[in-house]
């Protein structure tokens, strides 16, 4: 019955003279781009929803790896490919509105792709190394202006999400921290772990499962509410750091011009997988926030979003390594 209906929306919203080929899609596997390699929580949370899709609609969902270049390979093969419904593009925020930007406007996120859904947020916590000092961000603040250029703070590598966070927050608070850039997010949490930098903004997942095994310090957390796996956390607005609000979040479209129809067969699909037991009970387990909703829902966050981190890009003078 689920099919059924999928295949009825599909129909029903197809193209103009399309209604046939449309009506039996997906005929064949369908690729999924994920533009980072495998492994990560992302990664395994987007298997369970592509599982799901593939139920829904009845063809494989084939996940394909495609990393390189800050996201913008697999980006661009998916932007390069016939709007069919063929080929999607599964990513984290990365892809949709940071990369572009980062290599000199390598695509418009607002008219590359055809957002089909928004799937999962994700909270970012500010944390600071095991045995720190800092027990709250003010403490950190007073410190940081006391000690100029001192206070380190690790990312994933120049232009990721938590080198931005970093550098964004040292803006607002009027601080100089020095970045200390990794070549991804485990080298930089293990060293975070060691002692060897101070702080690290990172997705949750990443930080909650070392707050009592590791004693890191979580400091705030994005995500407007405090989050169950970090209930003595204080939000950023909280903290006094409304603007620094910024999730993780992950979506799933395809190259511009996908036809309404396939569009919203997807979109069902997906929004069906966000509401099944499983995928909540994964998603609390991780701190993980469900989206869903309709199309225009991620292209407003894209089109949102978007302009913010190009102003942080701009005015921080980043650029990719």
């Amino acid at each position: 019955m689920r099919r059924r209906s999928m295949l009825a929306a599909v129909a029903a919203l197809g193209m103009p003279g399309a209604a046939h080929a449309q009506a039996v899609w997906p005929e064949r596997p369908v690729t999924v781009v994920n533009p980072f390699a495998p492994g990560g929580f992302t990664d395994g949370f987007g298997r369970g929803i592509l599982q799901h899709v593939q139920r829904a609609l009845g063809q494989p969902f084939v996940l394909d790896y495609r990393p390189g270049a800050g996201a913008t390979i697999g980006a661009l093969s998916v932007m390069r490919a016939a709007p069919d419904g063929y080929t999607l593009l599964y990513s984290p925020t990365t892809a949709w509105v940071v990369s572009p930007w980062l290599r000199g406007a390598v695509y418009d996120p607002a008219t590359a792709f055809t957002p089909i859904a928004e799937i999962a947020q994700t909270p970012m916590v500010l944390t600071a190394r095991p045995g720190s000092a800092y027990r709250s961000v003010a403490a950190l603040v007073e410190a940081a202006r006391a000690r100029p250029g001192t206070i380190t703070y690790a990312s994933a590598g120049a232009g990721s999400l938590p080198h931005l966070m970093g550098n964004f927050f040292a803006a607002l608070a009027g601080l100089e921290l020095n970045h200390v850039p990794y070549r991804g997010g485990a080298p930089a949490m293990n060293d975070l772990l060691a002692g060897h930098v101070d702080l690290m903004f990172e997705a949750i997942p990443n930080v909650a499962q070392h707050v009592v095994a590791r004693g890191v310090v979580p400091l705030m957390i994005s995500g407007g509410a405090r989050s169950p796996l970090l209930p003595e956390t204080p939000t950023m607005q909280e903290a006094g750091f409304p603007d620094l609000d910024l999730t993780s979040w992950i979506g799933i479209g395809g190259p511009a011009g996908l036809p309404a129809g396939i569009v919203a067969g997807l979109n069902a699909a997906v929004n069906a997988a966000l509401a099944a037991e499983d995928t909540r009970a994964t998603m609390a387990r991780l701190g993980m926030a469900p989206l869903g909703g309709p199309p225009e829902r991620m292209a407003a966050r894209i089109l949102r979003e978007s302009a913010l981190y190009r102003r942080i890009i701009l005015q921080g003078g980043i650029s990719a390594e």
